[in-house]
């Protein structure tokens, strides 16, 4: 299988937009649920947009930036662009405490921070006069207040527009694969944060293994939830700018299942808790119905079960199973399928181990959930079971091109 050797991120987020410009690339909605929906070639327009008022900024190559919010099209829009021109993006969770913002700011060596709402700024204000190196708060939603530390996006993104494309594609020119691009702090086991620094030629390695490790189709869209600060949503999220999948953001944790709704995706990625969750509102919904009501759903269950044994061993199903298995799905399956949106082919679950009870009624109810491993230091992509060969309770074989040793 054959690797390609990029240059950069952008040489491989180039190659997309030639290969899908029109197609959609990115879509999130408001308050009321109404969507926006974005192409790849305005996508791209807009991170040229956003690299140059960068520049205008005074960033150089190697420079670092913060982005404090949580997951969002301005995310990934700024970190995108960001790695363009080679400066490197850290993230920050929303539900840091200052103290700890401040921390990964000075240490990161940030000159400008991103940041979701007032919630956030506020957290910036109280701790500014310990924060020297920071040239300005760029203010992704709501109004700035009368402070010259502060700008809004809108205001950030009218910088540029005096730079040249040429200067734009001369500091692309610049950018190699070993140059940083970002910084991702994982907690460790003991005292401060840890950075672990990511570059270029981690990431489009990984998004190519990623891409040769699954089956992607151009008309499928993810559905991503995960903080943007944690590498493993990262990476899905630059593993879809491989593969030319549309990406669908949640607009909180909070309305979770209703954006599922909403977004109708056909895959997406998760940490167990999440799907433990689901799972336990699926099993006390049916329990709480009691009667005849339970009893179906317990026969559903015993069926979905059978099948899921025998597709993990991949054996035939007979007939009268297969008959079994459709009015189960009818009844009962197709409820849970309609809750993430209906279209889900296969989901991923990583960052922990998911009980292998768990994914196992998730297959009998037709939804596969494929466990992997990865950790910061390795892009959270190290080996993850394949649509075709899968197993629950086991990582599965390593990703496409990853060699691994017992030492």
């Amino acid at each position: 299988m054959q690797f390609k050797d990029y240059a950069n991120f952008h040489e491989m987020l180039r190659e997309t937009i030639d290969t899908y410009g029109p197609n959609p690339a990115y879509r999130w909605f408001d308050k009321e649920g109404n969507p926006t929906s974005i192409t790849w070639q305005t996508f791209y327009d807009e991170v040229k947009i956003v690299s140059k008022s960068l520049m205008a900024l005074g960033l150089k190559k190697d420079d670092k930036i913060n982005i404090l919010s949580y997951t969002c099209y301005k995310w990934i829009l700024t970190d995108v662009a960001s790695m363009s021109i080679g400066v490197g993006t850290v993230g920050i969770y929303q539900s840091n405490l200052p103290v700890d913002c401040e921390y990964i700011i000075n240490h990161s060596d940030a000159v400008l921070v991103f940041a979701e709402n007032q919630t956030q700024l506020d957290k910036l204000f109280e701790i500014r006069s310990n924060l020297p190196n920071i040239k300005r708060v760029i203010l992704f939603n709501g109004e700035p207040p009368v402070d010259d530390w502060v700008i809004s996006y809108d205001q950030f993104l009218s910088l540029g527009k005096d730079v040249p494309d040429t200067a734009f594609e001369e500091r692309i020119a610049q950018v190699t694969p070993e140059d940083t691009a970002g910084i991702v702090y994982t907690s460790g086991t003991t005292g401060v944060p840890k950075g672990v620094v990511l570059t270029h030629d981690n990431i489009t390695f990984t998004c190519q293994s990623v891409y040769n490790s699954a089956t992607f189709f151009d008309d499928e869209e993810m559905f991503v939830f995960l903080p943007l600060a944690h590498v493993f949503a990262r990476t899905c999220c630059y593993g879809a700018i491989k593969t030319g999948n549309r990406t669908s953001f949640a607009r909180s944790i909070d309305t979770l299942l209703e954006d599922f709704a909403l977004a109708c995706p056909h895959w997406f990625v998760s940490v167990p808790r999440v799907f433990e969750k689901i799972y336990s509102k699926i099993i006390s919904g049916a329990k709480a119905k009691g009667g005849v009501a339970e009893k179906i759903f317990d026969w559903a269950c015993s069926v979905g079960s059978e099948v899921s044994t025998r597709k993990i061993a991949k054996q035939p199903i007979p007939l009268g199973l297969g008959l079994k298995y459709k009015l189960a799905t009818k009844l009962v399956f197709s409820k849970i399928h309609k809750a993430l949106g209906g279209n889900v082919k296969w989901c991923i679950s990583g960052a922990a181990p998911l009980n292998p009870d768990i994914a196992k009624f998730f297959h009998a109810a037709g939804l596969l959930i494929l466990e992997g491993i990865g950790m910061t230091e390795n892009t959270s992509f190290a080996n993850v079971n394949r649509i075709d060969n899968y197993d629950f309770g086991v990582v599965g074989p390593p990703g496409e091109g990853i060699s691994q040793k017992l030492g």
